[in-house]
């Protein structure tokens, strides 16, 4: 399956998703198959506090020893440049190491997989608002490319379009909830009058 054929299955499987948790899991996985990587990791965060973001990460066997690994996103990384320029950002291992954002994983340093090379895209909301970012690491084949990128920005664009429709769902929901729940109580109240 060609790049191009694949997306109008994921966009499918991106509409399937009937909650915030299972959309982010299912980008996760499709980011890293899309791309062919050993490493994916998707963070969200509605609002500019990092410290309520949720995240996903899909890992390959490679790194099957990490998969209990989970260290939340503060908004401190290198990603943060992703979400603060609202573009993509693709190094190499050595450009990455040199990055001046580059913190070594700070805090987490001896508990974080390693990186082999980066590539990161931006989740956008209403306006152009950042609402977070996709990260690859270890490509299986060679560093990230001009083509990878494009497809990865492609799945933030589908993504952020899901995660927009998932919460619209999910406000109406509780509103219907809502009103369903004033109705039975005034038809109580109502029974209890006659």
């Amino acid at each position: 399956m060609t790049r191009d054929e694949s997306f109008p299955a994921v966009s499918d499987a991106l509409r399937s998703a009937r909650s915030i948790g299972e959309l982010l899991e299912l980008i996760t996985e499709k980011a890293r198959e899309l791309v062919g990587t050993h490493q994916a990791t998707t963070s969200v965060v509605f609002g500019a506090d990092w410290t309520k973001a949720v995240h996903a990460v899909s890992l390959s066997d490679k790194y099957g020893a990490w998969r209990a690994y989970d260290e939340r996103p503060d908004g401190s990384g290198i990603y943060r440049l992703v979400c603060q320029l609202g573009r993509p950002i693709r190094l190499t291992q050595g450009e990455l190491e040199a990055h001046p954002a580059w913190r070594g994983f700070g805090a987490a340093a001896e508990r974080h997989p390693p990186m082999r090379g980066w590539l990161a895209v931006p989740l956008t909301g209403r306006g152009g608002r950042n609402i977070g970012v996709i990260q690859l690491s270890d490509k299986y084949d060679g560093d990230f490319s001009a083509k990878d990128e494009a497809a990865l920005v492609e799945l933030a664009r589908l993504a952020s379009v899901a995660f927009q429709e998932t919460r619209r769902s999910a406000r109406a929901q509780r509103r219907r909830g809502a009103i369903e729940g004033h109705l039975r109580s005034a038809k109580q109240i109502e029974g209890r009058g006659a």
